[in-house]
């Protein structure tokens, strides 16, 4: 009976050792990039024809939206899948273009977020099935060979039957004296330590005060002797995290933002040919390389994401967090607004662009340049430091932002250069007070 309860135990084991990988396909509702309300029911649609296309795939196992947020908030829970199994997100976006559906689809290694794959198709508005077919065809192109082979399957692995060995049978006296050995050393061991107590080479330690240590007394209280005047120091453990989080925060701080400018237009006035209007065209987004680096590098707590808002959360149980990094936060000393410089050929500003929401700026004036107070940047980098974590939300889109002024033909003629940057809010005023 007993054999036959072991043999069962360890079948049960070897199965568990022998788990197929598996492949947990992530696919959420697709993302409506232009948010128009017609279409807005492809958003689910085209995520429900996926996961019911491959929910009987062998070895694929379809997970939602809300599986997603709890891998994301706890990534430890891939260790716990079988070995060598896969976690990948399907991103998927669409637009309507007259009477054209533009779809693109994404494949991320959830591991290291990485991009694995990416489609783009485009399907007729009025043939919707042909639509499903063609997205269900790329998207399975582009996770077959992550699927799980067939034609091998791993066998159930026994342990084998070892006869066992005699026990090994000593003599009583030859045990008997280990233990007196054994006895005598540990007592000349401390008397040795009791004889340097008396000479004042050792501290006893059963007389020393035991901080931050409970202890149990005979008359049944616990009690722990501290000291209030200690500081709180740093955990050495801590410092590669913190150094990495610090490498990285300081990036977000100082240059987190990318820039394309585009050429100026020019636009002439049939009514007035003296006078020209100007068109000034600036993209800003976020850098791609710092978002990866969050995601790969730093062991954030959690992480949410919202079509374009992405937050991450991380504990001070995994940082250092110093008193000047989170006193720079607090005071918001590390926002800053686009500043635009327009130069004349002698090197001299002649427009200025402050893109800030500020009011006082809003309503400030100049008789040296001509002075055009904007609002039309907004800043994509959130920082919210709590009681035990700091929380960094991320706004991954473009803004693009159009600045319009009119210059008279001759000063239109004079520009040569012009210089965008970026100038923290406090320091706002020292930079812009001298030029006006």
């Amino acid at each position: 009976m007993r054999m036959r309860k072991t043999l069962t135990i360890l079948l049960f084991l070897a199965t568990l050792a022998a788990r197929q990988p598996i492949v947990y396909f992530y696919v959420i509702p697709f993302d409506n990039l232009k948010d128009d309300p017609t279409i807005e029911w492809i958003a689910s649609g085209l995520s429900d024809m996926v996961s019911n296309k491959f929910k009987n795939e062998p070895g694929l196992l379809i997970q939602n939206k809300q599986d997603l947020e709890i891998i994301m908030n706890d990534r430890s829970l891939m260790l716990k899948q079988p070995i060598s199994s896969r976690n990948l997100l399907l991103l998927g976006k669409y637009s309507r273009q007259l009477e054209k559906i533009n779809v693109s689809v994404q494949l991320i290694d959830l591991a290291t977020w990485d991009q694995i794959e990416s489609k783009d198709i485009s399907a007729e508005y009025s043939d919707i099935s042909k639509m499903k077919n063609e997205v269900s065809d790329n998207i399975r192109s582009m996770i077959t060979s992550y699927l799980p082979n067939k034609k091998h399957s791993v066998g159930v692995v026994l342990p084998k039957f070892i006869d066992p060995k005699p026990a090994m049978t000593r003599d009583p006296v030859t045990v008997k004296s280990e233990m007196v050995t054994k006895n005598l050393s540990r007592e000349f061991k401390k008397l040795e330590e009791s004889m340097d107590v008396l000479l004042g080479l050792k501290e006893n330690q059963n007389l020393t005060s035991k901080n931050d240590v409970t202890l149990f007394d005979n008359g049944g209280e616990w009690t722990m002797d501290f000291s209030a005047n200690q500081l709180v120091e740093e955990d050495p453990d801590l410092k590669p995290n913190t150094e990495l989080l610090k490498d990285v925060l300081n990036k977000l701080i100082d240059n987190p933002y990318d820039v394309e400018m585009k050429k100026p237009s020019f636009i002439y006035h049939k009514d007035d040919d003296s006078y020209i209007t100007v068109q000034f065209h600036v993209t800003y987004s976020l850098k791609d390389e710092i978002i990866k680096e969050m995601l790969n590098t730093l062991p954030y707590t959690g992480i949410e994401q919202n079509g374009s808002l992405t937050i991450f959360y991380f504990s001070k149980e995994s940082f250092n967090l110093s008193d000047e990094l989170t006193n720079r936060i607090i005071s918001g000393s590390h926002r800053t607004v686009p500043v635009i410089r327009f130069f004349n050929k002698e090197g001299t500003p002649i427009v200025i662009v402050a893109d800030t929401p500020e009011e006082q700026w809003h309503s400030k004036k100049s008789n040296k340049v001509l002075y055009l107070p904007e609002n039309q940047f907004t800043p994509m980098i959130q920082f919210t430091v709590g009681g035990w974590s700091l929380q960094v939300a991320m706004e991954t889109v473009n803004i693009h932002a159009k600045y319009e002024f009119i210059l008279p033909m001759s000063d239109v003629e004079n520009l040569s250069n012009v210089s965008l940057k970026f100038i923290n809010e406090n320091e706002l005023k020292n930079f812009l007070e001298p030029v006006l």
